[in-house]
């Protein structure tokens, strides 16, 4: 009979014990977030309601030397989304990582924000964006090394199965250049064009039981989102609803944009939705939208603003006036991204009554310089519009006229949302 030898068994045991037990622990701790992956990154938000959240962004080749400068262009995105102008203060840490800490008011409470520099792997970092109360940051901060941990493990995850289909598609390369594919953003907008009729032929009223709208703060662009959510009569629900329900083609939506379609419940006085992927029923964090009435006229200057991409920003105005006519404005600016190689460009864009105009600037260190552009097509920017129910129908000065989702976001009227965008009253 073979001999064992026990002091080295349990030696094994105990480590096995020990690992089981930290794993166990890591997970009781992600267990205790709310944890979304998103395009631009991953959101953990604390379960129990603590108004805290951490922010991971998604890694990018940075060389180590540069990671300062990255982190002060993020400060920079990151003030668009509070009411006043943050104070940074920058730290070098370990390992040449960099922090940076300041406080902020948001809606009108103290707010402290920390950003900080993380390393993947040789030549790919992430930076960390968290805030909240200030004595919730000290609570949270104690879980920084678990939710770096998890958000390391899922970006990993990501880049071995980035890894596997390139390469399927590398071997397949041969039959895909036999036939003609549409681009993403062609079959977006195919799809668009074949679920939408024309005004009132599509959902009829009778059929929706509800039309609710979930929107808040996105820390991940700088500013809101905005998702519309149509609840029918026989259970069914439509998310994320871009375009008037009375337009909607309910049964070709179904067959071009299942992953768009799910149920719903009433759950005391409010609702649940089903979640397809999870399987589970969750609260819908939704309010009710309120619609406007048939020909109702508004007299106010709207705006919305955010970022609209790593180093840009973009703010529209809409005006309404009680004649039934309106103006548009648009300015958006958009810089090179960190880490470019070469000199800086920067372009302003800018949009009104008056037309259209258009600024590129190029700086560096042995080229500078300029360009303008403009055009007289003001009339695309003024028109009459006309609400009713969930629309708005826009005739602009130069013909082109269009009908596209709107409601108030609150009975004040305060805030509407259009298509996706949300919009308030400019106080300036």
């Amino acid at each position: 009979m073979k001999s064992f030898n026990l002091p080295l068994l349990s030696k094994l045991l105990v480590v096995v014990v020990l690992l089981s037990m930290q794993n166990i622990y890591a997970q009781l701790q992600t267990k205790n977030w709310i944890i979304k992956e998103k395009s631009k990154g991953i959101t953990y938000s604390p379960r129990n309601g603590d108004k805290f959240f951490y922010v991971i962004f998604n890694p990018e080749v940075i060389n180590s030397n540069k990671k300062k400068d990255w982190l002060v262009k993020m400060t920079k995105r990151i003030e668009k989304s509070y009411t006043s102008p943050l104070k940074w203060k920058l730290n070098q840490e370990k390992n040449n990582e960099w922090s940076c800490m300041a406080s902020a008011i948001y809606k009108s409470k103290k707010f402290s924000v920390l950003l900080k520099t993380e390393t993947l792997s040789d030549d790919s970092s992430f930076i960390v964006y968290m805030g909240g109360d200030p004595l919730l940051l000290l609570k949270h901060y104690k879980s920084y090394a678990n939710v770096i941990d998890d958000a390391k493990k899922r970006f990993q995850k990501k880049l071995i199965v980035s890894n596997k289909i390139h390469q399927q598609n590398h071997k397949k390369k041969v039959t895909y250049k036999k036939k003609t594919k549409l681009t993403h953003k062609q079959k977006k907008l195919a799809i668009e064009r074949a679920i939408r009729t024309a005004s009132g032929k599509g959902a009829k009223p009778s059929n929706i039981a509800a039309v609710m709208i979930d929107s808040g703060l996105d820390v991940l662009v700088g500013g809101f989102y905005n998702d519309t959510y149509i609840l029918f009569k026989d259970g069914t629900a439509y998310v994320n609803c871009k375009i008037p329900p009375n337009e909607l083609l309910v049964s070709k939506s179904k067959e071009l944009q299942p992953e768009k379609w799910t149920k719903w419940r009433k759950s005391g006085a409010g609702y649940q939705i089903f979640n397809k992927k999870k399987g589970i029923w969750k609260k819908l964090d939704a309010i009710k939208a309120i619609k406007v009435r048939n020909g109702e006229r508004l007299n106010n200057k709207y705006i919305s603003a955010g970022g609209s991409q790593m180093y840009g920003s973009h703010r529209s105005w809409i005006t309404f006036k009680p004649n039934g006519r309106f103006e548009l404005k648009n300015i958006s600016m958009m810089s090179s991204p960190s880490g470019s190689i070469g000199p800086s460009t920067t372009t302003v864009h800018k949009s009104d009554k008056s037309g259209t105009t258009g600024t590129t600037v190029v700086s560096g260190t042995n080229v500078g310089g300029g360009a303008t552009s403009k055009k007289k097509d003001g009339s695309k920017n003024t028109g009459t519009y006309h609400l009713n129910g969930y629309t708005i129908t826009l005739k602009h000065d130069n013909g082109y006229e269009h009908t596209e989702l709107f409601f108030f976001y609150k009975a004040n009227k305060k805030t509407f949302i259009y298509r996706d965008e949300r919009f308030w009253v400019d106080k300036k």
